[in-house]
């Protein structure tokens, strides 16, 4: 099909044929320079070294505004994109959306979903009473949410194919990596910047080495600021594209959080529902330090509790923490979070609302994977571009670039995918959005 002939004025000069060339009225570059620009803007550290990588590799001079805006532009037209999937989606029948395919999509073998919350910062200058200088107060810190669509592959066992504890989950190799993960040291001397944003943790994502499961095979990032009620509805939609309904064995992985686990059981209550094991480990730990004098003590009772909760055996560390529970009496109303009272309490209770979710021994005859340290590794990934204590973002801003640094670090590459489309349904025509932005908040 032809593409109309537009005809452009521009200060007397005509330019023909523009929808011709593949560009949209408001491109002011080649698709090809577009293109440039987009991947700079995801894939650098700010629009500024956008702006340099592209006059040192590219030999183009193109401002950070204009990347700014471009980014912007590119990110508003996948939100209309999701848009779409997503009301296309709700249209079909409850026994398709859990269980149906697109045609010629391949389907995984194992359908893996895991999702986590990232920071960044985020500060409105156009709207009323804000004040700059609550930044250092810490006020501007918010949490966006971030999943990721993995396909994996690996056997199913008739038995247990690791029934003993592995050396990599024991206290002397994993201590120090759960007291971060659960924010769990003795001591508290945790980096400043840690306890305050989150933490982006170098060893979290080689925990899982040494532990049977999955072999990855393919990933897709998705990342917004949208609450989690809208977030799992977007997350299942393209999930669901990718053949994830359809699958055999469909896995869905968190760390407790209980908006997390409630997208699970709105969105995805057909998938199995699994505690990561590391955050399950990391409640051993503080109750097994809190209770004890010495280092030596502390490693014999974390690793006979991580051992019984690697066989499954849950239920015999819960009966142990009620019994020290009992005996050291409940923490009083205000009570410092080291308080050993506090701690055996936490934990217990942490146990006990998911208890449910920690059949280990099965989980590994499924062939699932027990942590979510894949998970991790992501939320690193994206924060890198989108979190900083210099960083501030628009609800817009941070939302726009949300969206694109997750589909730009995706192993399907729908970013560059959309980018090279783009130019075959240019129509020449202004396409008008409405007063809604579609990547507000």
């Amino acid at each position: 099909m032809n593409r109309p002939t537009i005809v452009t004025i521009v200060g007397g000069l005509f330019f023909p044929r523009v929808a011709e060339l593949g560009l949209a009225v408001e491109d002011t570059v080649s698709p090809r320079v577009l293109a440039k620009m987009i991947h700079a803007g995801t894939m650098t550290e700010s629009h500024v070294a956008a702006s340099r990588a592209l006059l040192y590799l590219a030999n183009l001079s193109i401002s950070s505004e204009r990347v700014r805006r471009a980014c912007q532009r590119i990110a508003e037209e996948r939100a209309e994109h999701h848009q779409r999937m997503q009301q296309a989606f709700e249209k079909k029948s409850l026994p398709e959306q859990t269980e149906g395919k697109p045609e010629g999509v391949e389907v995984p073998e194992i359908a893996c979903i895991m999702g986590d919350g990232g920071r960044l910062q985020l500060l409105d200058r156009s709207l009323p009473n804000t004040e700059p200088c609550s930044a250092e107060k810490g006020d501007h810190w918010k949490e966006s949410r971030i999943a990721a669509i993995m396909g994996m592959s690996g056997q199913e066992y008739d038995c247990d194919p690791q029934p003993t504890l592995p050396p990599e989950l024991c206290y002397n190799t994993i201590a120090e990596t759960l007291s971060e993960i659960g924010h769990t040291g003795k001591t508290g001397d945790l980096p400043q910047e840690t306890q305050e944003n989150g933490g982006d943790y170098s060893d979290i994502a080689r925990c899982g080495e040494g532990i049977v499961g999955p072999e990855l095979e393919h990933r897709s990032v998705v990342a917004s600021r949208k609450n989690w009620e809208e977030f799992g509805r977007l997350l299942v939609c393209l999930a669901w594209y990718k053949g994830f309904a359809a699958a055999k064995r469909k896995v869905f992985v968190s760390d407790g959080s209980a908006a997390i686990e409630k997208m699970q059981r709105t969105h995805f209550s057909h998938y199995t529902s699994v505690l990561d094991l590391l955050h399950g480990l990391a409640y051993s730990l503080a109750a097994a330090r809190a209770m004890t004098q010495t280092e030596t003590a502390a490693r014999d009772l974390y690793n006979a509790w991580a051992a019984k909760i690697w066989e499954g055996k849950i239920s015999e560390v819960i009966d142990e923490l009620r019994a020290w529970s009992v005996k050291l009496g409940p923490p009083p109303e205000k009570a410092r979070s080291d308080d050993p009272r506090l701690v055996v309490r936490t934990s217990l209770v942490f146990y006990e609302n998911h208890a449910c979710r920690m059949d280990y021994p099965n989980y590994r005859r499924a062939g699932f994977s027990l942590t979510s340290s894949l998970m991790e590794s992501t939320v690193k990934q994206v924060n890198r571009r989108v979190k900083g204590s210099e960083k501030f973002w628009s609800s817009s801003g941070g939302e726009a670039m949300l969206r694109l640094r997750g589909e730009a670090i995706s192993d399907d590459h729908p970013l560059r995918k959309h980018l090279e489309s783009r130019t075959r349904h240019a129509t020449g025509q202004r396409s008008y959005r409405s007063r809604n932005n579609l990547l507000s908040i």
